[in-house]
């Protein structure tokens, strides 16, 4: 009889743990069917079938990814392929873009030292290089805050850039930072507008 019991007993919270679990499940699959904040309105998914937060990440992570197809290129043509440089620039860029430079000193309210188009930018890098005597550089990003707005967004980079002019005695560097506006377009999302603003630029020799 004890045993019997004990065996109704184990049933019986077989029976409550099943129903726990199976109303667990469906709390959850209704927490999921309600939209996200500003997602659509009624629940379900936006038109393209992907969850609006998990869209907003994937934008945020293409964005970013535009920084340093930027920095990639920009040390392509440092390293002497200039036309490597130019054809990497067009992943970064939109056609039309703008790309303008504040040099340290600049006022920051008037208009920019430099402003060219992305294809312009990779002669006047190479220019710029091979003035100085770089055998070659690298830009260094970080601290990448990116922000989404539909089809447009803005994104800022620290920057910190080395030339170098001897490897084992002399390098000059910069420090800055990069503010972009960004939009989505058929062929994924691309810069419109880059303008740097260079805080410092020094060169660091070695005793």
């Amino acid at each position: 009889m004890e045993q019997n019991n004990r065996s109704g007993s184990r049933a019986s919270w077989g029976r409550i743990g099943a129903a726990a679990c199976a109303g667990a499940i469906a709390a959850i699959a209704l927490g999921a069917a309600k939209p996200a904040e500003g997602g659509p309105p009624g629940g379900g998914l936006p038109p393209g079938g992907v969850p609006a937060a998990l869209q907003r990440l994937a934008d945020e992570a293409e964005i970013e990814k535009l920084t340093y197809c930027y920095a990639e290129a920009t040390d392509t043509i440092g390293r002497g392929d200039l036309e490597g440089g130019r054809a990497l620039y067009q992943k970064c860029f939109t056609p039309n873009a703008v790309v303008a430079a504040y040099y340290p000193g600049d006022d920051p309210n008037g208009p920019p030292s430099l402003t060219s188009g992305p294809s312009e930018w990779a002669d006047v890098a190479q220019n710029e290089f091979v003035t100085a005597g770089y055998v070659s550089t690298q830009h260094l990003n970080g601290n990448v805050v990116v922000k989404v707005q539909g089809n447009t967004g803005t994104m800022k980079t620290y920057l910190q850039a080395t030339h170098v002019l001897e490897p084992n005695s002399a390098v000059e560097v910069a420090h800055g930072w990069y503010d972009d506006i960004v939009v989505r377009t058929p062929h994924g999302w691309k810069i419109a507008k880059r303008t740097l603003h260079l805080q410092t630029f020094l060169r660091l020799e070695s005793p």
